[in-house]
């Protein structure tokens, strides 16, 4: 299958903000699944986020939340997650064509564990690099990737309005209802989780650099419309 790439906007261009699936496009499909990526693609967003934490190999897997029926994802074996539709992060990344954005949220961990993973990580996606975004909601881990990873961008994700703006060099994420509060840091917003057509032109109007969202379809025809 080919889709075209999508009209793109960067930070300061002065275009609409990227429209970015949430973990795909869940309204539709499940979570951080093959599926839900391609549909989101199919639908025109600009890219695709997914959640990733390394499993009991140390390879990278597409999943939200710390443990699957009660095991940690760390206890996982690869093909026991494949098998029950968890992909890789190199299948989701080969799901994502190279013109479209990928935004890679890092699950907290700790950074000896990050260290570990960052050969892999390097491998997948520094071929990709103009197009792909680190997020994490821990600074030190953010960090970490920054100094491993220098060119691909980064992103704070905050849910609570932080007390200083980010480190020099990253974004932030944060949740859509804080966007007219940190504003004025003058750093690229990256806001989410944002589903009403409403709101998404009016952070568009505010200038954001994207938009993170379950409806990548109204996004799409809310912003391009």
């Amino acid at each position: 299958m080919t889709v075209s790439a999508p009209r793109r906007s960067d930070p300061g261009t002065g275009l609409r903000p990227l429209v970015i699936g949430h973990r795909g496009f869940p309204a539709r499909f499940p979570d951080n699944t093959l599926a839900g990526i391609e549909a989101a693609v199919v639908a025109g967003a600009d890219g695709v986020e997914v959640d990733v934490r390394p499993c009991a190999e140390g390879v990278w897997v597409c999943h939200h939340d710390r443990s699957r029926g009660r095991r940690p994802i760390a206890a996982w074996e690869v093909a026991e997650l494949r098998a029950l539709g968890v992909p890789t992060l190199a299948e989701a990344a080969a799901a994502v064509p190279s013109a479209r954005w990928l935004f890679v949220e890092v699950k907290p961990l700790p950074v000896w564990k990050l260290v570990t993973g960052l050969g892999e990580l390097r491998r997948i996606l520094e071929p990709r690099s103009a197009t792909t975004r680190f997020l994490s909601s821990s600074p030190l881990l953010l960090s970490a990737l920054g100094e491993a990873l220098p060119s691909i961008a980064r992103s704070w994700v905050v849910s609570e309005p932080p007390t200083d703006p980010p480190p020099n060099g990253v974004a932030l994420s944060p949740r859509h209802t804080l966007a007219e509060r940190v504003l004025s840091w003058g750093v690229p917003l990256h806001p989410w989780t944002v589903n009403r057509p409403a709101r998404m032109r009016a952070l568009a109007r505010l200038g954001v650099a994207s938009i993170t969202t379950n409806r990548p379809d109204l996004a799409v025809e809310a912003l391009r419309g």
